[in-house]
Protein backbone atom coordinates (compact mmCIF):
# COMPACT_ATOMS: atom_id res chain seq x y z
CA UNK A 1 0.00 0.00 0.00
CA UNK A 2 0.84 3.25 -1.14
CA UNK A 3 1.16 5.90 1.74
CA UNK A 4 0.93 9.90 0.91
CA UNK A 5 1.30 12.35 3.79
CA UNK A 6 -0.50 16.21 3.13
CA UNK A 7 3.04 17.39 1.66
CA UNK A 8 2.64 14.85 -1.23
CA UNK A 9 -0.98 15.03 -1.76
CA UNK A 10 -0.45 18.82 -2.09
CA UNK A 11 2.01 18.43 -4.62
CA UNK A 12 0.25 15.77 -6.74
CA UNK A 13 -2.74 18.03 -6.58
CA UNK A 14 -0.56 21.29 -7.51
CA UNK A 15 1.18 19.40 -10.41
CA UNK A 16 -2.04 18.04 -12.04
CA UNK A 17 -3.20 21.83 -11.84
CA UNK A 18 -0.14 23.42 -13.51
CA UNK A 19 -1.11 20.72 -16.18
CA UNK A 20 -4.28 21.26 -16.37
CA UNK A 21 -4.50 25.21 -16.49
CA UNK A 22 -0.97 25.10 -19.11
CA UNK A 23 -1.41 27.47 -21.76
CA UNK A 24 -1.19 24.55 -24.28
CA UNK A 25 -3.66 22.10 -22.79
CA UNK A 26 -6.40 24.94 -23.91
CA UNK A 27 -9.04 23.68 -27.17
CA UNK A 28 -11.29 25.41 -28.68
CA UNK A 29 -14.80 23.52 -28.21
CA UNK A 30 -16.05 22.87 -31.59
CA UNK A 31 -19.43 21.35 -30.44
CA UNK A 32 -19.72 18.14 -32.45
CA UNK A 33 -20.33 14.51 -31.49
CA UNK A 34 -16.94 13.59 -33.31
CA UNK A 35 -14.78 16.86 -31.26
CA UNK A 36 -16.16 15.35 -28.38
CA UNK A 37 -14.88 12.13 -28.58
CA UNK A 38 -11.46 13.26 -28.95
CA UNK A 39 -11.90 13.71 -25.08
CA UNK A 40 -10.01 10.91 -23.05
CA UNK A 41 -12.91 8.32 -22.07
CA UNK A 42 -11.59 8.80 -18.35
CA UNK A 43 -12.52 10.59 -15.19
CA UNK A 44 -11.02 13.95 -14.94
CA UNK A 45 -11.18 17.63 -14.26
CA UNK A 46 -11.57 20.37 -16.86
CA UNK A 47 -11.86 24.69 -16.83
CA UNK A 48 -14.14 26.40 -19.52
CA UNK A 49 -12.83 30.03 -20.34
CA UNK A 50 -13.83 33.11 -22.52
CA UNK A 51 -10.49 34.89 -23.41
CA UNK A 52 -8.52 34.79 -20.09
CA UNK A 53 -11.06 34.88 -17.62
CA UNK A 54 -11.82 31.37 -16.51
CA UNK A 55 -15.56 30.74 -16.20
CA UNK A 56 -16.20 26.93 -14.75
CA UNK A 57 -14.59 24.19 -13.30
CA UNK A 58 -15.73 20.80 -13.07
CA UNK A 59 -15.20 17.18 -12.29
CA UNK A 60 -16.42 14.33 -14.12
CA UNK A 61 -15.78 10.68 -13.74
CA UNK A 62 -15.91 10.41 -17.54
CA UNK A 63 -14.38 13.43 -19.77
CA UNK A 64 -16.06 12.64 -23.28
CA UNK A 65 -19.39 12.31 -21.84
CA UNK A 66 -18.96 15.80 -20.12
CA UNK A 67 -17.70 16.82 -23.61
CA UNK A 68 -20.69 15.75 -24.98
CA UNK A 69 -23.04 16.83 -22.62
CA UNK A 70 -21.80 20.51 -23.55
CA UNK A 71 -24.01 19.98 -26.96
CA UNK A 72 -27.19 20.03 -24.51
CA UNK A 73 -28.83 22.45 -22.85
CA UNK A 74 -30.73 19.53 -20.68
CA UNK A 75 -27.17 18.26 -19.94
CA UNK A 76 -25.21 20.92 -19.13
CA UNK A 77 -25.87 23.83 -16.09
CA UNK A 78 -23.49 26.00 -17.87
CA UNK A 79 -25.41 26.70 -20.90
CA UNK A 80 -28.28 27.29 -18.99
CA UNK A 81 -26.78 30.03 -17.09
CA UNK A 82 -25.30 31.58 -20.04
CA UNK A 83 -28.38 31.05 -22.19
CA UNK A 84 -30.18 32.93 -19.48
CA UNK A 85 -27.66 35.49 -19.14
CA UNK A 86 -27.14 36.05 -22.65
CA UNK A 87 -30.87 35.41 -24.27
CA UNK A 88 -33.06 36.39 -20.97
CA UNK A 89 -34.43 39.33 -22.12
CA UNK A 90 -35.14 38.39 -25.76
CA UNK A 91 -38.60 37.62 -26.81
CA UNK A 92 -39.54 34.10 -27.46
CA UNK A 93 -37.00 33.21 -24.88
CA UNK A 94 -38.02 30.11 -22.93
CA UNK A 95 -35.28 29.08 -19.51
CA UNK A 96 -33.84 25.44 -20.57
CA UNK A 97 -34.04 23.01 -17.59
CA UNK A 98 -32.75 19.35 -17.37
CA UNK A 99 -35.70 18.35 -18.87
CA UNK A 100 -36.01 20.99 -21.53
CA UNK A 101 -34.02 22.79 -24.03
CA UNK A 102 -33.92 26.73 -24.96
CA UNK A 103 -35.93 27.26 -27.68
CA UNK A 104 -34.25 26.02 -31.72
CA UNK A 105 -33.06 29.67 -32.36
CA UNK A 106 -31.56 30.55 -28.83
CA UNK A 107 -29.84 26.44 -29.19
CA UNK A 108 -28.31 27.74 -31.92
CA UNK A 109 -27.22 31.14 -30.68
CA UNK A 110 -25.58 29.42 -27.37
CA UNK A 111 -24.07 27.35 -29.77
CA UNK A 112 -22.07 30.31 -31.76
CA UNK A 113 -21.45 31.54 -28.76
CA UNK A 114 -19.40 28.72 -27.52
CA UNK A 115 -18.01 27.94 -30.76
CA UNK A 116 -16.80 31.46 -30.85
CA UNK A 117 -15.98 32.25 -27.60
CA UNK A 118 -15.66 29.60 -24.88
CA UNK A 119 -12.56 27.23 -24.95
CA UNK A 120 -11.75 23.64 -22.47
CA UNK A 121 -8.91 22.27 -21.33
CA UNK A 122 -9.10 19.24 -19.52
CA UNK A 123 -6.74 16.45 -17.34
CA UNK A 124 -7.41 13.06 -16.53
CA UNK A 125 -7.34 12.05 -12.70
CA UNK A 126 -7.38 8.73 -12.10
CA UNK A 127 -7.81 9.77 -8.12
CA UNK A 128 -8.69 13.11 -6.22
CA UNK A 129 -10.58 14.89 -8.61
CA UNK A 130 -12.83 17.25 -6.18
CA UNK A 131 -9.79 17.71 -4.34
CA UNK A 132 -8.49 19.37 -7.80
CA UNK A 133 -11.44 20.93 -8.75
CA UNK A 134 -11.55 22.53 -4.91
CA UNK A 135 -7.87 23.60 -5.42
CA UNK A 136 -8.52 25.37 -8.98
CA UNK A 137 -11.68 26.86 -7.63
CA UNK A 138 -9.91 27.98 -4.75
CA UNK A 139 -7.25 29.84 -7.31
CA UNK A 140 -9.78 31.42 -8.91
CA UNK A 141 -11.13 33.41 -6.32
CA UNK A 142 -14.67 35.66 -6.46
CA UNK A 143 -14.74 36.43 -9.71
CA UNK A 144 -17.85 37.86 -10.79
CA UNK A 145 -17.78 35.58 -14.12
CA UNK A 146 -17.09 32.71 -12.00
CA UNK A 147 -19.60 30.14 -12.96
CA UNK A 148 -18.33 27.36 -10.03
CA UNK A 149 -21.40 25.17 -8.13
CA UNK A 150 -21.15 27.40 -5.21
CA UNK A 151 -21.70 30.82 -7.19
CA UNK A 152 -22.81 30.08 -10.59
CA UNK A 153 -26.73 31.42 -10.00
CA UNK A 154 -25.07 34.97 -9.27
CA UNK A 155 -22.67 35.07 -11.94
CA UNK A 156 -23.22 37.87 -15.01
CA UNK A 157 -25.89 39.93 -12.82
CA UNK A 158 -29.25 40.15 -14.01
CA UNK A 159 -30.67 38.00 -16.92
CA UNK A 160 -30.35 40.08 -19.95
CA UNK A 161 -27.49 42.36 -18.58
CA UNK A 162 -24.04 41.60 -20.44
CA UNK A 163 -21.17 42.04 -18.09
CA UNK A 164 -17.82 42.80 -19.70
CA UNK A 165 -17.13 39.22 -20.08
CA UNK A 166 -19.90 38.50 -22.68
CA UNK A 167 -19.52 41.73 -24.67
Amino acid sequence: MIVMDKSAIDQYLEGLKTQLLNKDNWKQIVLSRNWARLAPNEAGVYVLRRGEQSLYVGETGNLRGRMLDLLDSRQHSVRRTLGARLYGDQEGFVKATPSRKFPPQFEQLMNEYITSNLMVAYVVVPLGRKELEELVDKSMGDSEHWLNKRSKRKVFGKAGQESSLLK
